[in-house]
């Protein structure tokens, strides 16, 4: 008998660990393993487009595409309701819930991550270029990413970044990577401290674009943090380098073994046409999740992904539209 018990818990201790490779195996959930994005324990490489589920929920029709995240532009931070009805805001803009927003893409099989653009719905007070502890809203701001956080802690496939695009793009604020290693730590306790263990956001300095800072302090930024997912933005300073630069700049990302997501990557920045075709199908033969931006119907607009027809928008954008469409659509 003594015997039997021994191998009962033998066997009990077995199935609470993880598997053979180290790879936690939570059914259901979202996780980061080393560079990795796991799904159900499983590797997977993720492509999105961000969108504005905010003014109008609604994201069947992403399913075509097969995109698998929806990066959601909240631009009203302070007055966009968690839960309930729409509401209009003092913008005039009618607001639909975060919720609501997650429940339909989740409906459609869509990670979701909520993304804090702006404070209050202005141009003014959008949160790109800024330096997160000199704007005036920087404790209200923290105040409500813990609500955020308090609301989706039990939801995997809803994950939180932690800021839009922080600092200027060319470092005139005094930018140093020690004061974006304390402003991002800040941050994610204050996530953390809410009991919300999904996969947090984190972006890169000089609005998104410079992955410097993730070779410098990355490696040291995720000791003892889990479940941090770095986000790159693509524009001017990826898109106008070389492919043989672009090869070198990925291969230093992968030797660090970071986790990497290219949040944003689109055609035009600041009236300049480039084209995101190389970057896009090096990232995708490296297996780096990524997110285009942007989901919505307007040829006017050169970045967005679609005609006010749903077709892919190719109008004077390097064929944006068809080009992101054949390669959401390979496999991975």
């Amino acid at each position: 008998m003594k015997n039997y018990l021994i191998l009962i818990i033998l066997f009990c201790l077995l199935l609470s660990c993880d598997n053979d490779e180290g790879i936690p195996s939570n059914e259901g959930i979202y996780r980061i393993h080393g560079s990795s994005i796991l799904y159900e324990g499983n590797p997977v490489q993720l492509v999105g487009a961000n969108a504005l589920h905010s003014f109008a929920v609604g994201s069947a029709d992403m399913v075509s595409w097969n995109l698998n995240i929806a990066r959601e532009f909240v631009g009203n931070v302070n007055e966009n309701p968690l839960t309930g009805s729409p509401i209009l805001d003092s913008n005039g803009q009618f607001l639909h819930s975060l919720q609501s927003i997650v429940d339909d893409n989740r409906a459609n099989n869509l990670v979701t991550i909520l993304c804090p653009f702006g404070w209050d719905g202005t141009q003014e007070n959008l949160f790109t270029g800024k330096f997160p502890t000199q704007t005036a809203y920087w404790l209200d701001f923290k105040s409500k990413l813990e609500l955020w956080a308090n609301q989706f802690k039990d939801q995997s496939d809803v994950w939180i970044e932690l800021w839009n695009e922080p600092f200027r793009f060319d470092r005139a604020d005094g930018y140093t990577d020690s004061s974006w290693t304390s402003i991002m730590n800040e941050l994610y306790a204050v996530i953390r401290s809410t009991g919300n263990d999904n996969i947090i956001v984190v972006p890169c300095a000089e609005q998104g674009q410079d992955e410097s800072v993730l070779l410098n302090v990355g490696s040291n930024f995720l000791v003892n943090k889990n479940n941090v997912l770095y986000d790159i933005h693509a524009y001017e300073k990826w898109l106008l380098d070389s492919d043989i630069n672009l090869n070198e700049r990925i291969n230093a990302l992968n030797e660090a073994s970071l986790p990497l997501f290219f949040g944003e990557v689109a055609p035009v920045n600041s009236g300049v046409l480039m084209n995101p075709g190389y970057l896009l199908n090096l990232l995708h033969a490296q297996n780096i999740s990524f997110a285009a931006w942007l989901w919505k119907y307007d040829e006017t607009d050169q970045d967005a992904l679609l005609t006010t027809n749903g077709e892919p928008n190719d109008n004077n954008n390097n064929n944006w539209g068809s080009l992101y469409n054949e390669i959401a659509l390979r496999p991975r």
